[in-house]
């Protein structure tokens, strides 16, 4: 593995490392030839609830802090990032296997970045996004158990780029907002069967701390919704109703002080063709050598950010592990350089985003422990 900063963890799969949310789903939704799951399981995502900030706002979440014995941490992936940890979520899988590489990605056929959420261009205005069956290599578990699942989320999420590639095959419950999410899980409980298993997502979290951030009431209030669906859930589902509680990823702030555009380096931007990524985890391609490119970013950026360039993406163990066999679908899809923020710094060239990149406040997507670490918490329904 190339040197690697000390205030960053280390990648994911770096020297035979495991992410352990990857762990979670398999056994729930075992193939066809293996010893079927008995009873009810819920499996509820909290999105951008890492889990230091879970530990830090104890106070807030008295379902949460009951369960505070139950609860571990786990490594989400690289980049951490919603569309990236999802799939490896519902497939098992590595980004490397199932291609869905960060928030944008790039799209060989178009030379353009594709927003992994909604399937919008980036920049907007561009071609219209691939075909979701096919843009995603790896097949969710879902469609390979024969364990009957049902996904529970935001109706805003019914249809959407993630959803398709994610979830193709799974029935969808939809609710509005959060005091409908738990009639939501207990219609699709029902429609699971005794056996099955719903999933849930719940996006009001990741959604406050992006237009707030961590920081604030807001924050603290949809943290605090969050929790009260659960002790519902824990109250109102059928007795013995196992439930698994996670996060994609955690989250910090910045602010306008910590945001280098690159927008105002023309001689750098000039050569960068292809940008997709996130401000925390910008993934760039180049036709121009990318070591001579990843130079002159790390002489700008300084300890600002760390860059890795060329063979290094694959074999520092960022998106999958270093012996992983890439399918040439992919590997077009892999940027020839990252820039992995550091500190509270987002790197970006705004420009190419759509409105609101620049003020967004909460962030995620890099190495940060408050970024990529994620709680894993289990309790039983009327236990």
């Amino acid at each position: 593995m190339p040197t690697w900063p000390g205030d960053l963890l280390p990648p994911p799969f770096a020297d035979g490392a495991h992410p352990g949310l990857l762990d979670l789903l398999p056994p729930l939704l075992p193939g066809p030839v293996a010893e079927p799951v008995t009873g009810r399981d819920v499996v509820v995502l909290i999105d951008g609830l890492g889990a230091e900030l879970l530990e830090e706002h104890r106070s807030h979440v008295p379902t949460l802090r009951v369960l505070a014995g139950s609860t571990t941490a786990v490594r989400t992936v690289f980049p951490s990032t919603t569309a990236a940890a999802v799939s490896s979520l519902m497939t098992g899988r590595p980004p490397l296997d199932h291609g869905i590489l960060g928030y944008a990605v790039t799209d060989p056929r178009t030379g353009l970045g594709v927003q992994q959420l909604s399937g919008a261009p980036v920049p907007p205005g561009g071609a219209p996004p691939p075909d979701p069956a096919t843009w995603i290599r790896t097949p969710d578990l879902g469609r390979t158990s024969t364990r009957r699942s049902v996904h529970v989320g935001p109706l805003k999420h019914a249809g959407s780029f993630l959803t398709r590639c994610a979830y193709a095959d799974w029935p969808f419950t939809g609710f509005r907002h959060g005091a409908e999410a738990v009639d939501a899980v207990r219609l699709a409980v029902r429609r699971a069967g005794e056996d099955g298993l719903v999933y849930v997502h719940l996006a009001e979290v990741d959604h406050a701390g992006h237009v707030h951030g961590v920081d604030s009431e807001a924050w603290r209030t949809a943290l605090a919704e969050a929790d009260a669906v659960l002790g519902a859930l824990l109250r109102r589902l059928p007795l013995g109703t196992r439930l698994t509680v996670t996060a994609d990823h955690g989250m910090l702030d910045t602010d306008d002080e910590h945001r280098v555009d690159l927008a105002e380096h023309p001689r750098i931007t000039a050569r960068i063709p292809r940008l997709a990524g996130e401000s925390r985890a910008l993934a760039l391609q180049t036709d121009d050598d990318p070591a001579e490119l990843a130079s002159d970013l790390r002489d700008l950026l300084g300890e600002r950010a760390h860059v890795v360039h060329g063979e290094d993406v694959l074999t520092a163990g960022l998106l999958g592990p270093v012996d992983t066999p890439v399918e040439p679908a992919v590997r077009a899809r892999v940027p020839d350089v990252l820039v992995i923020a550091r500190g509270r710094w987002a790197v970006d060239d705004f420009s190419r985003r759509g409105d609101g990149a620049r003020s967004m406040i909460g962030m995620h997507g890099s190495l940060d422990s408050r970024e990529a670490l994620v709680p894993v918490v289990r309790a039983t329904a009327g236990s």
